[in-house]
């Protein structure tokens, strides 16, 4: 054999050797594709949540086993037909259909707090989150959708609302129980002397007028019980946080909650309208007050105030005391559930967590300052409601 052909001969080893290595290679990196497909089919066809994916035209393509927990959809019964014509149902089939035309544009969606439906039309609250997938030339080629199933999350909260208002309304409710006490022991003394003063017009007069006034007193009282015992939905509207401050403070003061302490508002009326469920702003400055009376000695100041921010965004609502404080190792744990600083019979440690959860509600911000012996400030931050006035109470 000449040179020529041994160098032939090596040209074909070497590229039969290359060849070699290169199949080894190809079949390694197939290996790994299916096993990394497998991994990634394992954890998305056992997820808890539900993994759906849809094509341009909103139909199913995809259908794990979590959106059959979830939705009670068999995949052989979902894939191909419209995803909201499947979950969509009882009103909100528009909004459904909104969004996905908005991820089919391109858009993602993160954490949407929404209404779905399974398929006997029980109602779901879930999470959804939907990320678009695109082909080579950019275009949206079909949407991966999660819709993360909080119902039970949703009761529990709501449970959680129902406790603490439960709590509120027994403080409340003793507080109003002595003040009537109080106001009936009253009026029985004046029935009394009406008897005996028959024939003194003026001061059967005066008399009735301190009747008139003090069965006012009982109605309001009466009135403050059942609005905090009734159920509501959240209404967001413009309103005056300062009339809101004003309504839920005095009705505090006439039932013996802050009657015993020193009130002082500070409230500023170019920073007042905002937007918000009246409901709950009355729930939050309820639980911050009752909280800062719990904290004061008896003839305590209780400082209310209203600011604009620096940005002139949001209004600042400041509600303070000269109580004990919080202790620096306290104020971290505040906002969980059922952690309380009070004594026991005071709190149920529901109060701040569900303050907290309005605020977030209101799109706000809140943040405490504390100091041992010295009192706590809580500043909540509501967003303004830009061009809305009022007139003689009316939102123009």
């Amino acid at each position: 054999m000449n040179a020529k052909e041994l160098k032939t001969q090596e040209y074909a080893e070497k590229l039969n050797e290359i060849s070699d290595t290169m199949q080894s290679l190809i079949w390694k990196m197939i290996s790994e594709l299916r096993e990394s497909e497998q991994r990634y089919r394992s954890i998305v066809e056992f997820a808890a949540d539900a993994i759906i994916t849809m094509s341009k035209d909103t139909h199913v393509t995809s259908w794990n086993k979590g959106a059959t927990a979830i939705f009670h959809y068999a995949e052989e019964e979902a894939i191909g037909r419209p995803i909201d014509s499947l979950i969509a149902k009882n009103g909100v089939s528009q909004e459904a259909a909104r969004l996905s035309a908005q991820v089919l544009e391109g858009a993602s969606l993160q954490s949407l707090e929404a209404m779905r439906y399974t398929r006997e039309g029980e109602p779901r609250h879930v999470l959804i989150s939907a990320a678009p997938i695109t082909g080579e030339d950019g275009s949206v080629e079909e949407v991966s959708l999660i819709y993360k199933d909080i119902t039970d999350l949703k009761q529990a909260h709501e449970q959680l609302l129902r406790t603490e208002k439960q709590a509120t309304l027994g403080i409340i409710a003793g507080s109003i129980g002595h003040e009537l006490n109080n106001l009936v022991g009253g009026l029985l003394l004046h029935a009394q002397v009406l008897k005996e003063v028959d024939k003194e017009p003026e001061k059967v007069r005066e008399i009735a007028d301190l009747f008139c006034a003090n069965l006012e007193k009982v109605a309001l009282h009466g009135k403050n019980l059942l609005s905090l015992s009734r159920p509501t939905s959240p209404r967001f509207e413009p309103m005056d946080i300062n009339a809101v401050i004003n309504e839920t403070t005095d009705t505090l003061i006439l039932t013996g909650v802050l009657k015993h302490f020193k009130v002082v508002r500070d409230l500023c009326k170019e920073s007042s309208v905002v937007y918000g469920d009246r409901n709950l702003l009355e729930q939050l400055i309820r639980n911050l007050e009752i909280n800062a009376a719990h904290a004061m000695k008896m003839g305590g100041k209780l400082e209310v105030r209203t600011r604009l921010s620096e940005d002139q965004s949001d209004c600042v609502l400041t509600i303070g005391d000269d109580g004990c404080g919080i202790p620096e190792e306290a104020l971290e744990k505040i906002f969980q559930p059922f952690y309380t600083t009070k004594s026991e019979g005071q709190g149920t440690g529901l109060g701040l967590p569900i303050v907290k959860d309005i605020v977030e509600k209101h799109n706000g911000t809140i943040r405490i300052e504390s100091q041992v012996d010295v009192g706590t400030r809580v500043h909540i931050g509501l967003p303004v409601a830009r061009g809305v006035t009022f007139t003689q109470g009316l939102a123009i």
